[in-house]
């Protein structure tokens, strides 16, 4: 299976090419990546200073060919990977590449609001290409044993690193949102958000009354992880996040047409961090209508 890649200004773009291609799963072993569209962001930094970089890494060392435009690599390839790690661009090159009908990973931020995620689904489901989104936290090993159970809420705690261009919330926040809707599942109602120079602290109410809690650490200790509560007892759980597990679940769905992580609950996720920002500025509860 050819892969392609559609944005190289993301470490992601190196980190799951090199798996993809060394390592020994069973679900790897014909995949190869092959070509790719660059991409990049001018007004973001943190995209423009890397992409000229990593686009010439992965020519060099994994033998990806460049390509000009996204609809070349869509043509070219099998499936595609979305890795450009602005995500107010990820519509745009969905469009450009949904027609081929080709199946699509698109990776953290899914999108920036709710109105482009909306738009990232109904185009997948006008063309019939199946699609996924997941932050790599979903995949965390530690995880399938602490989601059995009569689970009552969760609290997730995580770095909360902030880029202008990707929103207060979207560029480090949803991987701790991720994780508290892998554990809590849909069906959050309002969300309340506070935010100081240290820390941010983000409540979301479901409908059966649970809640989850997400602690964004702006400043201090780097790791993930969650305090699990169920009718009799509280577990703490540190997180490691696993690309490798991740690109199975990938792979899977470009294989097989299994999708682990549904559109709608990623088009929550967007919503629910939408509110948090909605929250935070204008200092009261946001609801979750969709």
């Amino acid at each position: 299976m050819n892969i392609g890649i559609i944005g190289l200004d993301s470490s992601h773009a190196l980190a799951f090419t090199r798996i993809l291609h060394e390592s020994q799963e069973s679900l790897f072993s014909d995949v190869t990546v092959t070509a790719a569209y660059a991409g990049g962001s001018p007004d973001f930094p943190l995209s423009v200073s890397r992409v000229n970089t990593f686009a010439a890494r992965m020519a060099q060392e994994y033998g990806v060919r460049l390509m000009p435009t996204a609809q070349q690599v869509a043509e070219s390839t099998d499936a595609i990977l979305i890795l450009s790690a602005d995500g107010r661009v990820h519509l745009d090159q969905f469009r450009a590449v949904c027609l081929y009908r080709k199946p699509v990973f698109i990776d953290k931020p899914f999108a920036l609001t709710t109105a482009d995620a909306s738009q990232i689904i109904r185009l997948a489901e006008e063309y019939q290409t199946p699609l996924m989104s997941a932050s790599s936290l979903r995949y965390a090993e530690a995880l399938p044993e602490c989601t059995r159970g009569d689970i009552l809420g969760v609290d997730v705690y995580g770095p909360m690193h902030v880029e202008s261009t990707q929103g207060h919330y979207f560029w480090y926040g949803i991987h701790a949102a991720e994780l508290l809707f892998r554990i809590m599942g849909h069906g959050c109602r309002e969300v309340t958000a506070f935010s100081t120079d240290h820390s941010d602290l983000i409540t979301g109410t479901w409908k059966e009354g649970r809640m989850g809690t997400i602690r964004g650490i702006q400043r201090g200790a780097e790791s993930f992880g969650l305090s699990l509560h169920t009718r009799n007892a509280t577990k703490h759980v540190p997180i490691e996040p696993s690309y490798k597990e991740l690109l199975k679940s990938v792979m899977n769905l470009f294989k097989n047409g299994v999708c682990t992580v549904h559109p709608s609950e990623t088009l929550e996720v967007i919503r629910f961090l939408e509110c948090a920002e909605q929250s935070r500025l204008q200092k009261r509860t946001a609801l979750m209508e969709m």
